[in-house]
């Protein structure tokens, strides 16, 4: 009788439980603040003037858009840009495809200070507030080393300044790196006739601008000395690392301003990983909409010169994915076929030859997204 009292309570414990359970999982609701679901599209200004004399500006304009939207963000088009110092410089930047703002190198004076006007098609007016050129000190050196495990490959950067006068950095990077199709393909077939390949399609170039935030400080030193700050690591596995990478490491000098700036958007768009994470806010810049004061701006205008320094990898890292050929077939049935010609075949005792067959995405390097055409800085 006990062990039937036991195993009722048991069953009622149970059960009691998965209500519990099953009421939590129905208060459960997904978190969708207005920021990052309204239907608004503010404006995202990204870019700096780059006080190089031998190098340009460039400044992108583009929307906000929902998180769960798939597509790429919405370039603003057809806008105005100007650049303006508070001792009467003004210069105009020329819209190129997609959102992109061009202006072409001039010289500055470090005296003065700038700031970025936005005139859009919709009558908005956005405006920056004046910003100091800081001289950003050249770039000492750009190393990198391979794990032990040989995993992959860790990328730093060192510099400082003599006079003391920067302290606070920005990096950005970006790569580019070589790599060959599994299968290589020699033949092509032209006019219905089959023929040496024209066309290299078995080596590519890669390349990508990754948006990693990349912040480093001196403040808390005597010197500004910037030792071995840690750029970017890349795993073996990613493939990048099989030919030849390279890094093309830039170097802003920052103010005090503008890296409390970069260090609040870092937490915010890195440090998403979970329910006790900091969660999205509005990080926004330096720039104001002068018609709606109220109305939300991303992005913060910023004057520098930019440095920069290539290093290349030369190390062959991570190991070629397989393909397999698929037939072999006589010419006439090439013709009829959707696979690249591999190489050539003579079976024995006869004086045609059959040809061996590959997928395009195996014998195509161009169908993993790179570019068959040799960039002019590569060595």
């Amino acid at each position: 009788m006990a062990k039937s009292v036991k195993n009722s309570r048991t069953v009622v414990y149970i059960v009691g439980s998965i209500l519990i359970l099953l009421s939590l999982i129905r208060c459960v609701e997904p978190f969708s603040p207005p920021e990052i679901v309204s239907a608004k599209r503010y404006l995202v200004v990204d870019g700096f003037l780059n006080a190089n004399s031998t190098e340009g500006s460039q400044i992108k304009l583009s929307r906000t858009q929902n998180v769960s939207d798939k597509t790429a963000p919405k370039a603003e088009l057809r806008a105005k840009v100007t650049v303006e110092g508070d001792r009467g410089s003004n210069f105009t930047f020329a819209e190129t495809p997609n959102g992109m703002y061009t202006l072409t190198p001039k010289a500055y004076k470090d005296s003065e200070k700038y700031r970025v006007r936005v005139k859009t098609t919709d009558g908005k007016e956005y405006l920056s507030a004046y910003v100091p050129i800081v001289k950003t000190p050249p770039i000492d050196s750009v190393t990198y080393k391979i794990n032990p495990s040989e995993s992959g490959v860790e990328v730093f950067v060192n510099t400082h300044d003599p006079n003391a006068a920067t302290r606070f950095y920005r990096w950005s990077f970006d790569e580019t790196w070589q790599y060959y199709s599994a299968l290589y393909s020699g033949f092509e077939v032209v006019n219905k006739a089959i023929e040496l390949r024209r066309e290299d399609i078995s080596t590519c170039w890669a390349n990508a601008k990754p948006s990693k935030i990349v912040l480093g400080s001196s403040v808390k030193l005597t010197k500004d000395i910037i030792q071995d700050q840690q750029v970017t690591s890349i795993p073996a596995i990613s493939g990048k690392l099989r030919v030849k990478y390279s890094i093309l490491v830039k170097q802003f000098g920052l103010t005090q301003e503008e890296y409390e700036y970069w260090t609040t958007l870092s937490k915010t768009t890195e440090g998403t990983g979970g329910l006790f994470d900091p969660q999205p806010s509005q990080v926004t810049g330096n720039i104001t909409c002068i018609n709606d004061p109220s109305q939300l701006v991303f992005g913060y205008f910023s004057a520098s010169y930019q440095r920069e320094q290539r290093i290349f990898v030369t190390e062959r890292l991570g190991s070629r994915v397989p393909c397999e050929t698929t037939d072999t077939l006589t010419a006439r049935e090439v013709l009829e076929s959707i696979d690249l010609i591999v190489e050539e075949y003579y079976p024995e005792g006869s004086a045609i030859p059959d040809y061996v067959m590959g997928t395009t995405n195996c014998a195509d390097c161009r169908l993993q997204g790179g570019v068959n055409k040799r960039p002019p800085f590569w060595q």
